[in-house]
């Protein structure tokens, strides 16, 4: 097979290349990056962004081009191995017609499958796939105008192919949705975006958590994350400065709702800031109410996105926000710690750590809520490993929690055989501190 034969063969092989190409590099890349590349308006951008949108058709536009010059190919090698080779086999070697012919074709089959696996398949994948975007732009003016100049036979094969996926869905669709993710197609490419950066150590294992906790947040609602209203701490508005001063010292948090009746969250009128007490206590000492220094509190309706809540936060610079059902009544609060545990994990702080110190005080102890029963006992000779809650406890602050069943406040009282545990700090609805009083070497038993 010489001459024009060979020309065509090759000029065959090079478009199977830009048809292979093109497919592997509009499989990769992401719809995405094809808009923010419209946006740019790059050359090629939009029938890329068009190609990449109708992927069914782009697909069958690009097999019948591999199938036509496949074809072509191999009708002219066929044709010059059996008009021009297999004659001279024949008489070079003295070989019979049929062996001439088989030979023949198998000479020019071999090399020609090679050729096209290494330079028509192989080698334009390979660069498509490492050059992606540069591919795209370039080729899909093209290949849309062929996809259009043939567009009868396109529009064939993507019906027959839609009519048969949806006839085979019928039986296997439900198998395969309990094994595929319901995450849209953009977050899963983020998400494995974000994987392979830390793979290649471009990012750490936190910047990747990050990414994962933003799209995450795009998904909650505030109802999620909210704090219930039944474990708010709250401030009376009626009560006195130095009450609220108190009160707002043992639970331990910055930030404290104003309710006008005493732990009733649907009565709140705002909210005050720790310094604000204090400040407001030096600045006006006979003024012995909340009202002056109550600032305005935003609020949030259950359903709404958590990512919307944490802009409006951040754009309004506030810390906390009631959260509301349809009726308007609250049924929780959301701080910005809180949305921002969401992104990078929890976050403590010096009050959040529970300390574990054993201080004796006059009759009693003034113990950490984190202290060990066991530890506890060694230092104080007072057992309550003896009296565990019926879910059990490790630490002082899980004693009390399951003894009281229910979210501790500061200045509760927990009175069990012959031992006495007031609860003096209290964060996060966890103790911080108590105080226990009791004779030595008791051993308290329910």
């Amino acid at each position: 097979m010489w001459g024009v034969e060979l020309i065509i063969v090759l000029c065959m092989i090079a478009v199977n290349g830009i048809f292979a190409g093109y497919e592997i590099a509009l499989a990769s890349v992401s719809l995405s990056r094809l808009q923010v590349l419209l946006q740019e308006k790059r050359a090629g951008a939009k029938s890329a962004f068009y190609m990449k949108e109708n992927m069914e058709s782009s697909l069958a536009t690009v097999q019948l081009g591999i199938t036509l010059v496949g074809a072509i190919a191999a009708a002219t090698g066929g044709a010059g191995a059996s008009e021009k080779f297999a004659p001279y086999l024949r008489e070079t070697f003295q070989i019979s017609v049929g062996a001439a012919e088989f030979w023949a074709i198998t000479a020019v089959v071999v090399p020609l499958t090679v050729a096209t696996i290494i330079f028509g398949e192989l080698i334009p994948k390979v660069f498509a796939i490492r050059n992606k975007e540069w591919v795209c732009l370039r080729m899909s003016n093209a290949i849309k105008w062929f996809s259009w100049s043939v567009w009868p036979v396109v529009r064939f094969l993507e019906m027959a192919v839609n009519w048969l996926m949806k006839l085979g869905q019928r039986h296997w669709q439900t198998r395969i949705d309990d094994q595929v993710s319901t995450e849209s197609p953009e977050l899963q490419e983020l998400h494995a975006s974000a994987t392979l950066a830390r793979w290649s150590r471009q990012i750490g294992a936190q910047e990747e958590k990050i990414i994962h906790g933003a799209t995450a947040l795009s998904q909650r609602l505030v109802q999620d994350i909210m704090l219930p209203a039944s474990s708010i701490s709250m401030l009376d508005v009626n009560a006195s400065i130095s009450d609220c001063l108190v009160a707002a010292h043992l639970d331990m948090h910055t930030r404290f709702p104003v309710t006008e009746r005493t732990d009733d969250p649907q009565a709140i009128i705002g909210y005050v800031n720790f310094k604000d007490i204090v400040a407001h206590m030096r600045l006006s000492p006979h003024d012995r109410s909340l009202r002056a220094i109550v600032r305005t509190i935003t609020s949030f309706e259950e359903t709404t996105p958590a990512s919307s809540c944490l802009e409006t936060v951040i754009k309004e610079h506030r810390h906390i926000a009631l959260v509301r059902d349809d009726a308007m009544h609250v049924v929780g609060m959301v701080t910005l710690e809180d949305m921002i545990e969401e992104l990078v994990g929890e976050i403590e702080d010096e009050y959040d750590r529970l300390p574990a110190h054993v201080v004796p005080t006059g009759s009693g102890w003034i113990v950490g809520g984190g202290i060990t029963l066991n530890h506890l006992a060694e230092l104080s000779k007072i057992d309550l490993a003896n009296d565990l809650p019926q879910q059990g406890a490790r630490s002082l602050n899980e004693w009390i929690i399951g003894h009281l069943g229910r979210a501790v406040q500061g200045g509760e009282t927990l009175e069990r055989g012959q031992v006495r545990v007031v609860v003096r700090k209290v964060r996060r609805q966890k103790v911080l501190e108590a105080q226990i009083e009791g004779s030595p070497a008791i051993s308290v038993e329910a």
